[in-house]
C-alpha cells in the first residue's frame, strides 16, 4: 500500500496528522472489510467562512474490491483542544456531542422514523470516529458526490430553502418526540446523558467565555444601532437582553415542556446543504454540524435559524406560514408513528415568540460572521492561545465598522429588529 501523502501541498497547518489506521478503518466500515486500501491524500476544500469552531478537510482514498481499482472520497473534521479554558471545555462538548450523535442517536432515530415509514434523517454518513490526544476526528460521507452544497451565507434563504430546513428540522424533532414515547418512564437525558451536557454551561470557565461572547456581540449590535440611530427601544431592550444570560443558558430537564425535543443547536445557514434540480431549484437539504445537539426547547432551533439566515424581507413576510410549514411536518410524523402532537400551532407560535431572546442573542453572534468578508471572519482553531481573548476583541471591532459599510445591512441585521418592535416583543 503507498501512501500519496498525509497532507496535501495546499494545506500543512492539520492541527493533527490523519493516518493509516484512520483511513483503513473508515473504508472497512464504508465498503466491507474485503476492501482494500491503496493510498490516500488529503485535499483541502473548504473556503475561509465555512468553519469556525474546528477544521474540515477531506481525504481522496485508492482502493481494491475483489481485484477491481475504485476510487471514493470522505470529509473528515478535525475538533482541536485549546488553551484557553473556556474554549478547550466548550470544543470538548461540542466534540463529544457530535459523536455521541452519530454514533448513537441517528441509528436510534432512524429506527423511529422506519417503524413510521418515514425515511432516515437527511444527514451525513458517519464511517469513523476517535478522540485522541485533545483532537477528534470525525469521518464522513462526501455529500458533494451526491450533488449538495452550501448555499452563499451572504445571500441569504429564499422561501423554497426555507422550507426544506424547516421540514427537516420537523423530522429531527419529531424522532426524537417518538423515540421519547417509547420508553415513557425513561428521560431521554438519562437514556443518553449527554443530552442534559449544554456546551455554553459545561464548566464555570465555559460559561463566563460564552457570556463574554453574547455581552461582546450585543455591545456590538448596540454601537452600531447607535450609529445608524432610530433605535433607541431596541438599544434598551438589548442592554435588557444582557442581564437575561444566566435565565437563557438554564434548562430543566427534570420537568421537560412539551416543546422540548433533541435538538440540532446551531441552525445557520452554513450547517444546511442543499441539492438541485436541473432548473436550479433547491430539492433537498441534509443538516450538517451536530456539535451543538442535545435537549432544547424546539423554538430555540427555529429561532436562531430564522433570525440568522434569512434575508429580513422573506423572514417578515413569511414567519406564520414557515411555522404552519414545520407543524404540518412535525404532524406528518407522529401520526405515521400513531402519536398525538402535544401541542397546537397556535401554542407553536407562542414558543417561538418566547424564544426569540434566546434566538436574537445567538444571532449577533453568528450575523457578523455572516456579513463579514472571508478574510475578516474568525476561526477560531487559529487564534494563538494568549491572544484568544484581545483577538476576539480586535476582530469583533472590524466586523462592526464592515456592517455599517455592508450593502446587506438592513436585510440581515437592522429588519431583525424591526420585525420585532413590530411584533411588540421590543417597545
Amino acid at each position: 500500500m503507498s501512501k500519496v501523502s498525509e497532507i496535501s501541498d495546499d494545506k500543512t497547518d492539520l492541527p493533527c496528522n490523519i493516518t493509516d489506521s484512520h483511513v483503513r478503518s473508515t473504508l472497512m466500515a464504508d465498503k466491507g472489510n474485503e476492501a482494500q486500501l491503496t493510498s490516500w491524500s488529503v485535499v483541502d476544500f473548504t473556503n475561509k467562512g465555512d468553519n469556525y469552531i474546528s477544521v474540515v478537510t477531506s481525504v481522496d482514498v485508492n482502493f481494491k474490491l475483489q481485484g477491481i481499482d475504485h476510487k471514493t472520497c470522505y470529509v473528515v473534521k478535525i475538533s482541536i483542544s485549546h488553551d484557553s479554558k473556556g474554549f478547550h471545555d466548550i470544543n470538548n462538548c461540542f466534540k463529544m456531542s457530535e459523536m455521541k450523535f452519530y454514533e448513537d442517536l441517528v441509528p436510534a432515530l432512524n429506527c423511529e422514523l422506519k417503524a413510521a415509514g418515514q425515511p432516515s434523517l437527511r444527514v451525513p454518513g458517519c464511517y469513523y470516529t476517535c478522540s485522541e490526544g485533545g483532537h477528534s476526528l470525525i469521518f464522513m460521507e462526501d455529500l458533494r458526490g451526491r450533488g449538495f452544497k452550501m448555499h452563499s451565507r451572504h445571500k441569504g434563504l429564499d422561501v423554497a430553502h426555507t422550507k426544506l430546513v424547516l421540514q427537516e428540522l420537523a423530522r429531527l424533532h419529531s424522532a426524537s418526540l417518538l423515540l421519547q414515547a417509547r420508553t415513557p418512564n425513561i428521560p431521554l437525558h438519562q437514556k443518553y446523558p449527554y443530552l442534559a451536557i449544554q456546551w455554553h454551561s459545561v464548566t464555570e470557565d465555559a460559561f463566563k467565555l460564552y457570556k463574554d461572547l453574547i455581552i461582546g456581540n450585543v455591545d456590538n449590535a448596540i454601537e452600531t444601532l447607535e450609529l445608524v440611530g432610530g433605535y433607541s427601544a431596541a438599544i434598551k431592550w438589548l442592554h435588557y437582553l444582557k442581564t437575561q444570560l444566566d435565565a437563557l443558558a438554564d434548562h430543566d430537564f427534570e420537568h421537560p415542556s412539551p416543546f422540548t425535543v433533541i435538538v440540532h443547536g446551531d441552525t445557520w445557514i452554513n450547517n444546511s446543504l442543499f441539492r438541485y434540480n436541473e432548473s436550479g431549484e433547491p430539492v433537498e437539504v441534509m443538516l450538517v454540524d451536530h456539535q451543538g445537539s442535545g435537549l432544547d426547547s424546539l423554538g430555540n432551533d427555529l429561532t436562531y435559524f430564522l433570525l440568522t439566515s434569512l434575508e429580513g424581507s422573506v423572514r417578515h413576510q413569511n414567519t406564520d406560514a414557515f411555522l404552519d410549514t414545520y407543524y404540518n411536518a412535525l404532524t406528518t410524523v407522529l401520526e405515521s408513528g400513531d402519536l398525538n402532537i402535544p401541542f397546537t400551532l397556535e401554542q407553536l407560535h407562542q414558543e417561538y415568540m418566547k424564544q426569540i431572546p434566546c434566538g436574537m442573542a445567538f444571532a449577533l453572534m453568528v450575523v457578523p460572521l455572516i456579513l463579514a468578508e472571508d478574510n475578516d471572519t474568525v476561526n477560531y482553531y487559529e487564534l494563538p492561545n494568549e491572544k484568544f481573548q484581545e483577538m476576539m476583541k480586535k476582530k469583533k471591532e472590524i466586523l462592526t465598522k464592515k456592517i455599517l459599510h455592508s450593502p446587506i445591512l438592513k436585510d440581515r441585521f437592522t429588519d431583525s429588529f424591526d420585525e420585532l418592535m413590530e411584533r411588540g416583543i421590543i417597545v
